[in-house]
């Protein structure tokens, strides 16, 4: 059976919107809440965290709401209930992010299971090195019908690349640059240039993240990638206006993904 994200990139006509969520932030009601939301803006794929004490890859905003949600007694269970519960309301494919520890404390195996279970369509783990572990960590999702989505970041070279491109299924992320999630004025020409590398070894969907904070970002990425990935500049929005503020800026964003040129 196709997975639903293959089935969400051979629909689309432009580019989709991929948005991030912390489960439980700010609580678990209001986080579902924010997903729907989401959905109804034009996200084409959702990315929820699992929050992590030490979140590596992700900058302050989200960092805060990790801290903040494990504060509040969120736990890796209440997340995959929080994905079960969506995804009897949305057929948007849900993706589960999270950090190694999560999944081997609960050990591999359990973790896609448990992942699979509760109807997400992959995993993005990113501290978490495929060839770096005993168990076949991309099989582990496959025979679950999940996609493994590595994370790619400007600076790999072109023979690891194509090593993690060839374990990966779904699609593949970049980070438009080395270091860890947030806002930014400008989006890194290293990256964008990265983008085009990647390219050119493989014929997976691509997606880019990583500073993508205006609608003008969007507008340079549309022609380059298959999906464009917001995460800091939403949870900022949400933070100073709400559900409204993070409604009305993927709004513009999808509008310029839906523009020509």
């Amino acid at each position: 059976m196709r997975n639903d994200i293959e089935a969400a990139f051979s629909r689309r006509q432009k580019p989709l919107l991929m948005t991030h969520v912390v489960a439980g932030y700010p609580d678990l009601d209001r986080s579902r809440e924010t997903v729907g939301v989401m959905v109804e803006n034009g996200a084409g794929l959702v990315e929820i965290q699992i929050p992590f004490t030490d979140p590596l890859a992700d900058g302050p905003t989200i960092t805060a709401a990790n801290r903040d949600t494990l504060k509040n007694g969120v736990r890796p269970k209440d997340c995959l209930a929080m994905v079960r519960q969506l995804k009897k309301r949305i057929s948007t494919p849900i993706l589960v992010m999270t950090y190694g520890n999560i999944p081997y404390r609960m050990g591999l195996e359990r973790f896609a299971a448990a992942c699979a279970e509760a109807g997400a369509a992959g995993a993005i783990i990113p501290d978490l090195a495929f060839d770096e572990v005993a168990e076949d960590l991309p099989g582990l999702f496959r025979r679950r019908g999940l996609a493994w989505i590595p994370v790619l970041s400007p600076g790999m070279g072109k023979e690891r690349i194509r090593r993690v491109l060839n374990a990966a299924s779904g699609f593949a992320y970049i980070t438009l640059r080395v270091g860890i999630t947030g806002a930014k004025s400008r989006l890194a020409r290293t990256g964008v240039e990265f983008i085009d590398i990647v390219r050119g070894v493989t014929n997976l969907p691509l997606a880019a993240g990583f500073g993508v904070s205006r609608p003008e970002h969007v507008r340079l990425l549309r022609n380059k990638v298959d999906a464009v990935v917001i995460g800091s500049r939403l949870l900022h929005l949400y933070n100073i206006g709400g559900l409204k503020g993070v409604a009305s800026f993927l709004r513009l964003c999808r509008r310029e993904l839906d523009s020509s040129g």
